[in-house]
């Protein structure tokens, strides 16, 4: 794919999105305050100045491409046909959809044009762990390195409703005692 750029985007993507030059788009809705936008790297450098300009917060993201954008519209078909040669199954658990923000149904667990959507459409993380909150409010576990889903889960304005737990250390030499930690704070 052509090489292209993101950016993190310290407000609301309805204030984002009509401000969007052509070319580049909405990646990732990651927290009623986060979004992050791709495209061409010159495109995202001059909507980067135009935001910083308005006083808006931006951080560059260190990618070699624009992911979830039309930067990607050719890896969807090749990436399609490679997971029709996989088989699917049903979920037996409830999989919020980072695509739709709802449960995600059998039909399209199992229907590789689904997953294929995944490359080119924004990320709605924010409004998914919304759904997910509403619906099963407690304890998140990050099952992961560092804490970054946990810090936007924190991020999403559900009073009271969020718990967070962070189960993998940076480094390897600390897995052990973050695992331990993370049952101790489940416990």
């Amino acid at each position: 794919m052509p090489p292209g750029s993101m950016l993190a985007v310290r407000a609301a993507a309805s204030r984002v999105a009509p401000k969007l030059p052509e070319g580049v788009e909405i990646a990732a809705e990651n927290s009623p305050g986060l979004v992050v936008v791709a495209g061409p790297a010159s495109a995202i450098e001059a909507f980067r100045a135009a935001l910083e300009g308005e006083g808006i917060t931006t951080r560059p993201l260190v990618t070699s491409h624009a992911f979830h954008s039309a930067l990607m519209d050719n890896a969807v078909p090749p990436f399609e046909r490679a997971v029709r040669a996989v088989a699917l199954s049903a979920p037996r658990l409830p999989i919020y959809s980072t695509v739709h923000a709802r449960v995600l149904a059998d039909a399209e667990a199992t229907d590789p044009a689904y997953w294929a959507r995944h490359l080119r459409e924004p990320v709605r993380f924010g409004p998914a762990l919304v759904a997910l909150m509403a619906d099963h409010p407690g304890l998140l576990l990050e099952c992961g390195p560092r804490a970054t889903l946990s810090t936007l889960a924190r991020q999403q304005g559900v009073k009271g409703a969020v718990a967070t737990c962070a189960s993998l250390a940076d480094g390897v030499e600390s897995e052990r005692e973050s695992l331990l930690l993370a049952a101790g704070r489940l416990w």
